[in-house]
């Protein structure tokens, strides 16, 4: 099925949008009130496939089809305006601008015309009324960013970086999600399953009052296995193994990817005959994936600038600069541009970020000292220029995001070396056993000062490891910790890197993100049992189960 996206209709939706912005330009006044001196129309166009089936049978064939808009409109000068807190709170539902955010997709663009006209409208008055409530605040409470520019002037950028959309066979995974789906009925122990194919594909289209007119298209295609498997104890056991990538010609074909769910069940039906573990504090091994999850959370999240401009943040790393951060053979960087890693693509790449700025690589981290922040418009110091880091999902504003974060170990240990280096530490902690983490799907982190700063990782797949390499798996844990001592327990670290292409949810929405990182010992790590409850077995047995039928 060949996808709805095309430049030629996202170069006829520039046009219209820029005609709309200057007319905006040229008429949007209030009285008494001061007029824009910038507007910008971010228009996404969206298409999407999800086909997911259930034991051989459809539960959901969807094609998806919706355009949206995020307008800045921005009063005041580009000293001082509205935007308070680094934008993190302009993301209101209760808004009139909300409604207005949906615009028509097909037939006379006449009807995206309108919609632009009462989002642009919506979203000035909005803008004078937050204008003037930031500046009563200033009467009572000072304003500790009044010396930074409230928005970055550039010049206008002209730009298309259009990749083909790829052409979705329906029938063809509706035939694949079907009959993988179909499969697992061999499985007894796995009481809920569903396969899914999906496809988000997006033409973006940026132009402002300077004269930007950029274009750019991305695709996501994904291809997921959810499996539940109930413990004859009532424990259970939900695992969804998902991969997310950017060219079709990646996903496996039906073979490997049964194969794939064959070794998952395997690894379930382990911890299911595992032993429960409460809590511990020790030596940690952690694979590619879960320590670039702790890193995502217990660093990138605190290295978005525009938390520094919020007075709610506790701004961890705030004032940092030139400060060692994390051990001197660790370097992190947000690199947005690349497109691959060792042959895998990179789902956190763009080209132009969602304020028309070019994306750049942003070092942010150099032998364990810190250099830089993810930047936006939105100025952090005095002499700010933008790294092009600014994202956004729907109706909220842009903010500093992570596009690409990397995680590089100078002399990075072999396989071997790394794992001997962390049984060396479990000798030396005299700690009675150290935990390796195989897997962890997805964390959070809070960064607000009303908070305690801390993280989590949601554990799937761990073992405790004996000072002789032994190891048994556990379940019933997740790790957590504070992003200083979590990090500066970091004793070692791979050669080789591994990709995490997932989804990231913050302010802004949620982004496509990845991360690249290679494994990690740590020489503490805390983890702290999982809210569990466990199920009453079922009354009889599902139909295709030996037995089950008379």
């Amino acid at each position: 099925m060949t996808p709805g996206l095309a430049l030629t209709s996202s170069r006829r939706v520039a046009g219209v949008a820029a005609e709309e912005l200057r007319r905006a330009m040229a008429m949007m006044k209030a009285p008494g009130h001061p007029r824009p001196y910038f507007l910008s129309y971010l228009i996404r166009d969206e298409e999407a496939w999800t086909i997911q089936a259930r034991y051989g049978a459809v539960g959901q064939d969807s094609r998806r089809r919706r355009r949206n808009a995020f307008c800045d409109v921005r009063v005041g000068s580009h000293r001082y305006d509205q935007v308070r807190e680094g934008g993190l709170d302009d993301n209101d539902k209760e808004a009139e601008s909300y409604s207005y955010v949906d615009l028509p997709f097909d037939g006379h663009l006449d009807g995206t015309r309108h919609g632009l006209w009462r989002l642009a409208d919506a979203r000035y008055r909005e803008a004078l009324e937050t204008l003037l409530n930031k500046r009563s605040h200033a009467l009572t409470y000072r304003d500790q960013n009044r010396g930074f520019q409230a928005f970055e002037k550039l010049e206008a950028r002209r730009a298309e970086d259009w990749k083909t959309l790829p052409t979705i066979d329906h029938d063809f995974w509706l035939d694949y999600v079907t009959r993988v789906s179909r499969s697992l009925k061999r499985y007894g122990d796995i009481k809920d399953s569903h396969v899914e194919f999906s496809a988000d594909l997006t033409a973006r289209v940026f132009v402002d009052s300077v004269g930007s007119r950029i274009i750019e298209s991305h695709p996501v295609v994904s291809l997921e296995c959810y499996l539940w498997l109930l413990s004859k104890r009532g424990d259970a056991f939900p695992w969804t193994h998902k991969i997310t990538v950017t060219d079709l010609e990646e996903l496996p074909d039906e073979k490997a990817f049964r194969r794939q769910i064959s070794k998952v069940v395997t690894q379930l039906r382990a911890l299911a005959e595992a032993p429960l573990v409460r809590s511990f504090s020790g030596p940690a091994f952690l694979e590619p994936i879960p320590a670039g999850l702790l890193i995502h959370e217990a660093v990138g999240h605190r290295l978005e600038g525009c938390r520094l401009l919020a007075s709610g943040e506790g701004q961890t790393f705030k004032g940092a600069l030139g400060k060692k951060v994390l051990p001197s053979f660790l370097s992190v960087y947000d690199d947005p541009p690349r497109t691959h890693y060792d042959g895998c693509s990179l789902v956190g790449h763009y080209r132009y970020d969602d304020e028309g700025v070019v994306a750049a690589r942003a070092n942010l981290i150099e032998d364990g000292v810190l250099k830089d922040y993810l930047r936006t418009r939105v100025g952090l110091a005095r002499g700010h220029r933008s790294n092009g880091h600014a994202r956004c999902c729907y109706h909220e504003r842009p903010i500093s995001r992570m596009g690409v974060l990397c995680v590089e170990a100078r002399d990075g240990l072999e396989r071997k070396a790394l794992w001997q280096r962390f049984l060396d530490e479990i000798v030396r902690s005299g700690a009675p056993y150290g935990l390796r983490v195989v897997h962890a799907s997805s964390g959070e982190t809070a960064t607000d000062a009303y908070n305690f700063q801390a993280f989590m990782g949601e554990i799937n797949l761990a073992a405790r490891v004996y000072p002789d390499g032994r190891q048994e798996w556990i379940r019933g844990v997740n790790f957590v910790g504070t992003p200083l001592n979590a990090t500066q327990g970091i004793v070692a670290a791979g050669r080789v890197g591994e990709v995490d292409n997932a989804w990231c949810g913050a302010e802004s929405g949620y982004v496509p993100v990845s991360t690249v990182s290679p494994a990690l010992v740590l020489s503490e790590l805390e983890l702290q049992a999982k809210p569990e409850q466990p199920y009453t077995p079922y009354t009889y047995e599902m139909p295709w189960v030996r037995g089950a039928r008379r």
